[in-house]
């Protein structure tokens, strides 16, 4: 009972918080300090977090990963038979709307950051062969349009530099690639199944994470990042590894370069609860099937229609490799006369694709304050270490 009028009083707080946010630069950091103040005294609620690591085993997972495992690490994405979902009228997310800003990069990561992890031109990926499509649309009429993230160097532009390639290794054997974005100041999302199976509790997560914002062709203009932390909802913890799940979604603490946080390094994305339907969304990754996922991708499409339980599908022909990467409403950089609010705003992360590579959907867990779901682990994640979000 304590716990739960203890997270009352926070959700309260955050509430109030996030309703009484105006636009000027003061109001967002007296908001984002209350905001944190407010996560810093919530009791944490059952969630699977991975034990700390170590700056041994941080140095281990640097190791780990040779040029030969960067380059043949494989694309990850539950995939589903249009039989086993099942559409509902409605989005079914539970809680009141609530958003954060992101923020500018205020430090750069210095030419010594820099580095060629492998060559690209020995990478073997094992996926389907789905090329681009422009203004495409999926044998259930989804459209969307597909596109690289064209020139070299438009990754390391904020906002394209939060978004990364994360690699681990799976549980059950295997090297694996997914994608993810900087959320927070230490805190990476991505989605639940690039962090944990779905079963075993703390025993059920992969290892040896190794996170590469703005990665192109093997090459890592923001150096490489390692998590002290790892974290998922205990919706995903007790799925069984089955999509679609009510909150699939993973959090990476990260551990700090030479004193500085990433967020300071790659800027952040903001996000937004209970926002996924309607809306229309960038969608940004490194799905496999394009580009063999060594250039980042963007797909831009709206809500196609609301999935059991607590999902939301839109039209895409990314595929496996795009897992975790965020869902984000108002992406860009906004120029005069543009937009004030909700920038950047991350609404979701691709979750699931489609067996049938006609079906061009994918799925994303409807961000919300559920108990077991987004709002609960990032908090959670938050008060693991001071500075985690601000």
């Amino acid at each position: 009972m304590r716990t739960r009028s203890a997270l009352t009083r926070v959700m309260q707080a955050l509430l109030v918080v996030v309703c009484t946010q105006g636009s000027n630069t003061e109001a967002q950091e007296n908001t984002e300090a209350r905001l944190s103040a407010a996560v810093s005294a919530a009791a944490p609620l059952t969630f699977e977090l991975s034990q700390k690591t170590t700056e041994a085993q941080a140095a281990e997972a640097l190791a780990y990963w040779t040029p030969e495992r960067l380059a043949n690490a494989q694309p990850m994405l539950p995939k589903v038979s249009e039989k086993a979902v099942a559409a509902e009228a409605t989005s079914q997310g539970s809680g009141t709307p609530m958003s954060l800003p992101g923020k500018r990069p205020t430090v750069t990561a210095g030419a010594d950051a820099a580095a060629r992890l492998y060559d690209p031109a020995q990478v073997r990926i094992q996926s389907e062969d789905d090329g681009i499509e422009l203004q495409a649309v999926g044998s259930l009429g989804a459209h969307y349009t597909s596109a690289r993230v064209n020139q070299p160097g438009l990754e390391t532009i904020y906002p394209n530099r939060t978004v990364g390639k994360l690699f681990f290794a799976g549980n059950t054997g295997g090297n694996f690639v997914c994608s993810a974005s900087v959320l927070r100041q230490r805190i990476v999302l991505t989605a639940g199944h690039c962090v944990h199976k779905g079963s075993g509790g703390s025993a059920g997560f992969h290892r040896n994470f190794l996170f590469v914002p703005a990665l192109r062709d093997g090459a890592a203009p923001l150096g490489t990042f390692t998590p002290r932390r790892v974290g998922t909802t205990s919706q995903w913890r007790a799925s069984n590894g089955v999509v679609p799940n009510a909150a699939d979604f993973g959090m990476l603490e990260m551990n700090d370069r030479a004193g500085v946080k990433i967020g300071a390094i790659t800027g952040t994305l903001g996000f937004r609860t209970l926002s996924l339907l309607p809306n229309h969304t960038t969608k940004l990754g490194y799905p496999c099937n394009i580009d063999a996922c060594q250039k980042m991708q963007q797909v831009t499409s709206q809500s196609f229609r609301a999935t059991n339980p607590n999902n939301v599908e839109y039209g895409s022909n990314a595929r496996g490799g795009s897992s975790g990467g965020p869902w984000v409403q108002n992406y860009g950089i906004q120029g005069k006369g543009g937009l004030t609010s909700n920038l950047n705003a991350i609404v979701g992360v691709a979750s699931y694709g489609y067996v049938s590579t006609d079906i061009h959907l994918q799925g994303s867990s409807i961000p919300d304050s559920r108990a077991g779901g987004f709002i609960p682990l990032l908090n959670t994640m938050c008060a693991a270490k001071a500075g985690n979000c601000s």
